[in-house]
């Protein structure tokens, strides 16, 4: 009988309406799934609250967190699924692909729209759905499943806020669909190289996002570059990484980031399609200068990389090729760690 880790980390799964009728933290999930899922199940179900919290108000070291929970009990269980917030479940996802090295069991993350008490709540619906991939799929990745669909961790984003088909995967295919059936799509799957489970949670999260739109003051955010308050920034570009190349503001933001060794990459603002800084020539500037493009990497998966990147590396280059590097199956393979 395979045993699963049922990992509470808080988010609207297990919220109440306070005395105002705002949704807050709440403490009856634990008690509630107890009585509920484990009949539904021929696998040992433990579950452990790590944190309460609404996800928006996440940090880096939950993530790293996590991450220690499930390399500490990695022997323990044959799965875990993470109970999170849909709000930062993308970034946290993506984090946690790139510290849990040569994974060889399932990891993963789920959550719901509305709280578990609440009539109508996908809550339940989504926690069984998880635990069942955790416990008969094959994956050995870390993985998102929401309305009955799982996608790679480190893919996803977040595409409504009303609807339960909340999540989406704009640049890589479903993994898993639970109908009637569990359909596994198997040459989808990642599979890390061979090797003993490693966990490496370094990370620096002093990474800035910069959005291009007309008429944005790209000035302002040298101060930052040059005094060491920014060691890394993504650049939110138009398309396939177009930048507005005869923008002077944009061209002293790239030139003290090259100055001060501060690394750049380009993600587009585009959810489907990868940047190409070699196809347009107002791109060509941003080559030009050494910025690193994201290929078809999602914003969230790139802006946590980055933070990776910099924890690891020191050396520019080395940072460089981190970034360019397909680490978990979040990019295009073109290249692989």
């Amino acid at each position: 009988m395979k045993r699963i880790a049922i990992l509470h980390t808080g988010g609207t799964f297990s919220m109440q309406s306070d005395d105002q009728g705002l949704l807050t933290p709440g403490n009856y999930a634990l008690d509630y799934i107890q009585k509920t899922v484990p009949p539904l199940f021929n696998a040992e179900l433990h579950q452990k609250q790590l944190f309460n919290l609404d996800s928006s108000l996440f940090r880096p070291e939950h993530w790293v967190g996590i991450a220690n929970e499930v390399y500490a009990t990695y022997d323990d269980f044959d799965g875990f699924v993470v109970v999170h917030g849909t709000d930062t479940m993308a970034y946290t996802a993506a984090a946690l692909s790139f510290f849990l090295k040569n994974l060889g069991k399932p990891v993963v993350l789920t959550g719901s729209q509305l709280p578990l008490k609440m009539k109508r709540s996908d809550a339940l619906s989504n926690l069984i759905s998880a635990v069942e991939v955790a416990n008969s799929s094959d994956l050995r990745e870390v993985a998102v499943q929401f309305n009955n669909t799982v996608f790679r961790g480190n893919r996803v984003k977040k595409k409504d806020a009303w609807d339960f088909d909340a999540f989406y995967s704009p640049n890589y295919r479903t993994l898993v669909k639970l109908g009637i059936t569990m359909e596994q799509f198997h040459n989808r799957f990642f599979r890390p190289a061979s090797g003993v489970f490693e966990i490496d949670t370094r990370l620096d999260p002093r990474v800035l996002l910069v959005p291009i739109f007309p008429g944005f003051d790209y000035t302002s955010i040298v101060p930052a570059v040059e005094g060491g308050s920014t060691r890394g920034i993504v650049i939110e570009a138009y398309g396939s990484g177009n930048v507005p190349s005869d923008d002077p503001g944009l061209e002293a933001l790239f030139k003290a980031a090259a100055d001060h060794r501060v690394p750049i990459a380009v993600c587009s603002q585009s959810p489907a399609g990868k940047v190409n800084l070699r196809l347009y020539k107002v791109a060509s500037r941003a080559e030009y200068y050494g910025l690193v493009s994201a290929v078809d990497m999602t914003r969230e998966a790139t802006i946590v990389k980055l933070m990776v990147a910099l924890g690891r590396y020191a050396d520019l280059e080395k940072i460089k090729r981190f970034m360019q590097l397909n680490i978990a199956g979040e990019k295009e393979d073109e290249t692989s760690d």
